[in-house]
C-alpha cells in the first residue's frame, strides 16, 4: 500500500464482491488501481496532503490583520515572521484582560469536512509585500489527545484507535495525560516508549493501566468511500472498454457512464475541494 493511498486493498475488494472477497489474483492491478486514483483524487481536491503534515509557506502581505492560510485544517502553528521578524502568539483574548499581542489561529471544530482558518494579529498587522509573510504549520485531517487506557497486567497492553470520522492513516504522537511524550519506535516497545501500526497502538507492561493521549491523521470517510467506490467502477470498465450501452439477450439494455468523474462519485469529493478565503 503506497503511503498516498486513501483506501485499502481489503475494502475494495470487499465492496467489489461482498465480505467473501474476489481472491488474490487481482491484487496488484486493484493496488495499481487504488494508487492511481487516490492521486487523481487528491489532484481533483488541490490538496498535497490530507493526513497531517508540516509545511512552510510564503504570502503576500495585505497590510490587513487577517489572512488565511493555503492549507486545512490548519491544526498548529509552527512560527509566523513577518518581514524577517519573528511574530508570537498571543494569549486568548479575555474580558477585563489587556488587549493581547501577537497571532491567534481560528481553531478547527475537529470535524470534517472543515473550512479556511483565519489567521489573526493582534496590535500589528501583515504588513505590505511580495512574500514577506513566512508561516510554518501542521495541517491535515486529525484525531487530536484521543484518550484510551492502556490494559492492565497481563496485556497485551494494545488499544485501538477509534477513529470516528474515518480510517487511520498515520501517527501524530501519544503523550501522557499530563503532558510528557512519549517516543515511537519499532517493536517491542519500553517504559515511555509506544510503538503503531494500522490504528493499533502498542505500550509496555511499564505503562500498564495508565491513561495516554494518542493522536492520528485520519482519511475522511467521504473521501475512503469514494475512493473505493472509483476503483471498483475502473475495475469493472476494463470488461466493457468504452461501451455506453449493452443489450443483454435483445431484451435488457444495460448503461454505462463515460464521465471522467462518475457524478455519485464528484459529490462526494466537491465539500473537501480546497478553497481558501480571500
Amino acid at each position: 500500500m503506497a503511503a498516498s493511498d486513501l483506501a485499502a486493498l481489503a475494502d475494495v475488494k470487499t465492496w467489489l464482491a461482498g465480505s467473501s472477497g474476489i481472491g488474490s489474483t487481482d491484487d496488484a492491478l486493484l493496488s495499481r488501481l487504488i494508487t492511481d486514483v487516490s492521486g487523481a483524487i487528491t489532484a481533483y481536491l488541490g490538496r498535497p496532503s490530507l493526513t497531517p503534515r508540516t509545511l512552510t509557506e510564503r504570502l503576500d502581505g495585505s497590510g490587513r490583520s487577517r489572512l488565511f492560510l493555503s492549507h486545512y485544517p490548519v491544526l498548529e502553528i509552527g512560527s509566523l515572521a513577518i518581514d524577517n521578524l519573528a511574530v508570537p502568539a498571543a494569549a486568548t483574548p479575555a474580558a477585563g484582560a489587556p488587549h493581547p499581542f501577537g497571532y491567534l489561529l481560528e481553531p478547527w471544530n475537529g470535524l470534517p469536512p472543515g473550512r479556511p482558518q483565519a489567521l489573526d494579529l493582534f496590535a500589528l498587522s501583515f504588513r505590505r509585500g511580495r512574500q514577506n509573510v513566512a508561516a510554518s504549520y501542521a495541517a491535515g485531517y486529525a484525531v487530536e489527545a484521543e484518550a484510551v487506557a492502556v490494559p492492565a497486567a497481563p496485556g497485551p497492553y494494545n488499544v485501538s484507535a477509534a477513529a470516528p470520522f474515518g480510517p487511520w492513516a498515520s501517527d501524530f504522537g501519544v503523550t501522557y495525560a499530563g503532558g510528557t511524550g512519549l517516543t515511537a519506535v519499532i517493536g517491542s516497545p519500553g517504559a515511555g516508549q509506544y510503538d503503531v501500526s494500522g490504528g493499533v497502538y502498542g505500550f509496555a507492561a511499564a505503562d500498564a493501566g495508565a491513561t495516554v493521549l494518542i493522536s492520528y491523521g485520519f482519511i475522511p470517510a467521504a473521501i475512503d468511500n469514494a475512493c473505493i467506490e472509483w476503483v471498483a467502477e475502473r475495475y469493472r470498465y476494463r470488461t466493457r472498454i468504452g461501451q455506453s450501452a449493452q443489450t443483454v439477450a435483445g431484451q435488457q439494455t444495460a448503461s454505462y457512464n463515460l464521465k471522467d468523474i462518475p457524478d455519485f462519485i464528484r459529490a462526494s469529493l466537491d465539500p473537501y475541494r480546497s478553497v481558501v478565503a480571500g
